[in-house]
């Protein structure tokens, strides 16, 4: 009996793409289409796409569903639907899902592989850079392996996507993880028996994708392969969601795990190396700075390992990153803008620097942020809280910072210097003066806005609001919560604990709770009975 598959390869004429076949050179035709504007002109043109294959899927199982529901007359009918839809003959009709003789769309004859080759060929040729071609040319996925990408990222970018993924996959909405299943991207991407065999094999242990770790399944599970979400990893997506993709970092990702395959290291070792998380917090080495014979914790000078970039461990909004990378950009390539291309002459000298202000609750990734510029320039961090230096050291500390002038300079407790009840207004002014003619980033930060006062926030370059995470930032932060080498059991709920409502430094403190619990125990692993133990030494109920 024929399997029944939604049809995907539709062909149709989409009004931002030029009807021409790819040649081996270029043809009069190609130079009349217009390349994508950037990466996120081209992925709305592919979940365009998508969204037209979901909403054939969707209809033809509504469809089904009220036909079986129109002849089952009991629940044993209901399951065994699919082996007798098909021979009873259904409101006079017999339904087949075969997409041999669908018509084409549309008046050109080109499919949308074509036209998509042909307007990113031209995109390339105009130096626009598209993440998933590239990772395609990269890796020489097939047509297959890219879909395959791209349903995985959908989720990422809308959750409309994931909900639609729980109906078609017809599970309960309370467990689903909103996540594509093996099942699921077979249904939907295979048209008989033969491809949905051979595709299958790009799941496997030894398949490009997983291989390199770009799609990530479950280590080890009772459940059915078949049943299996498939996610892409974090620094997977974020390059193929950037504007401006940067291929040196993919680069580095598919050099790391290819060594990491040459080493025949076992797949949990693979699954828990993250090639692309420059920001390992564990190899920076805080030491207490001296002012004028006083030694305090209250400022720290931290010194980042040599990594060339900004890492994972950042679970923010892509705004925020993008925002938070180009504070770190506007340092590193300020000389080579100025020298290289002529801007020095005409450049103001009250614009070098970044003055910005940093605004969220307790854990929700400030200091991480600096911590992460400063990673990105390679440069030390100086950290200080000036909650917890007397108004002598405030002014000592004034001086110093005028004198050391360090590239990257976080001052927590800003109110204390930006507050309404300030007294170092006087002092400050000329600081200030020096940090803007100054090729640095000076952050300012604070729980609460409204303590700084708004004379202070409008001489800021930039205010940004660090939001507390939502469930799916959530279930990363506890992923990324346990280190590599700390063994975790399977029976740990990882979508219960993202239904908490806690910051990112209140999902780490509980993770290391949890880890004492399991020692103290002798257990051999770190158990969901752990950690919620460790919720409830926190006064949280799990």
């Amino acid at each position: 009996m024929e399997r029944n598959y939604p049809l995907i390869s539709h062909t149709f004429s989409h009004p931002n793409l030029c009807p021409s076949p790819i040649a081996p050179h270029p043809s009069p035709f190609l130079m009349d289409i217009e390349p994508f504007f950037d990466n996120w002109c081209y992925l709305r043109t592919e979940l365009g796409w998508l969204d037209r294959v979901l909403a054939t899927a969707v209809a033809r199982q509504r469809k089904d569903t009220k036909e079986i529901e129109h002849v089952a007359r009991s629940q044993s009918d209901r399951v065994t639907s699919h082996w007798w839809k098909g021979i009873v003959s259904l409101e006079g009709t017999i339904s087949s899902d075969s997409p041999a003789d669908m018509p084409r769309k549309g008046g050109t004859g080109l499919s949308y592989q074509q036209q998509m080759e042909s307007k990113i060929r031209v995109s390339q040729q105009h130096k626009v850079v598209l993440g998933l071609p590239t990772l395609c040319q990269r890796l020489s996925l097939t047509p297959f392996e890219k879909n395959v990408v791209l349903m995985a990222l959908a989720p990422e970018v809308s959750r409309r996507y994931g909900k639609l993924y729980t109906f078609l996959q017809d599970v309960n909405p309370s467990s689903a993880s909103g996540l594509p299943t093996v099942d699921l991207l077979l249904r939907l991407l295979c048209r008989n028996d033969g491809e949905w065999r051979s595709a299958r094999l790009a799941f496997a242990a030894d398949a490009t994708l997983v291989q390199h770790d770009i799609l990530r399944l479950p280590i080890s599970s009772t459940e059915p392969f078949l049943e299996h979400p498939v996610k892409l990893a974090d620094p997977i997506v974020e390059y193929l969601l950037a504007d401006q993709p940067d291929i040196m970092l993919l680069d580095r990702w598919l050099q790391k795990t290819a060594d990491l395959n040459t080493a025949t290291l076992s797949p949990a070792v693979l699954s828990a190396e993250s090639p692309l998380a420059a920001l390992k917090l564990d190899t920076w080495e805080p030491e207490n700075l001296t002012i004028s014979g006083i030694k305090t914790n209250a400022v720290l000078q931290i010194t980042p390992a040599l990594e060339p970039s900004m890492g994972s461990t950042l679970v923010l909004p892509e705004p925020l990153l993008a925002t938070l990378r180009h504070l770190g950009d506007r340092i590193q390539y300020a000389q080579q803008v100025d020298e290289q291309l002529g801007f020095q002459a005409g450049n103001s000298m009250d614009d070098l620097g970044s003055i910005v202000l940093f605004v969220g609750e307790d854990g929700t990734g400030k200091t991480t942020a600096a911590q992460a510029i400063a990673q990105q320039l390679q440069v030390s961090l100086t950290s200080v809280d000036l909650a917890c230096l007397t108004l002598a050291e405030q002014r000592q500390l004034l001086v110093e910072l005028t004198t050391e002038a360090p590239t990257i300079l976080l001052l927590k407790s800003a109110h204390g210097w930006l507050g309404r009840n300030a007294v170092l207004t006087a002092e400050l002014q000329p600081f200030l003066l020096g940090r803007h003619r100054a090729i640095a980033l000076t952050i300012f930060s604070t729980n609460r806005k409204e303590l700084i006062k708004p004379s202070w926030q409008r001489q800021m370059n930039q205010i940004l609001t660090f939001p507390k995470p939502n469930q799916s930032r959530r279930l990363t932060l506890w992923q990324q919560a346990f280190p590599a080498q700390a063994p975790i059991a399977n029976d740990i709920d990882w979508n219960a604990l993202a239904r908490l409502p806690l910051s990112a430094g209140a999902i780490q403190a509980i993770a290391r709770e949890a880890a004492i619990c399991a020692v103290a125990d002798d257990s051999v692993s770190i158990s969901m009975a752990h950690l919620k133990q460790a919720c409830r030494f926190r006064g949280i109920k799990l």
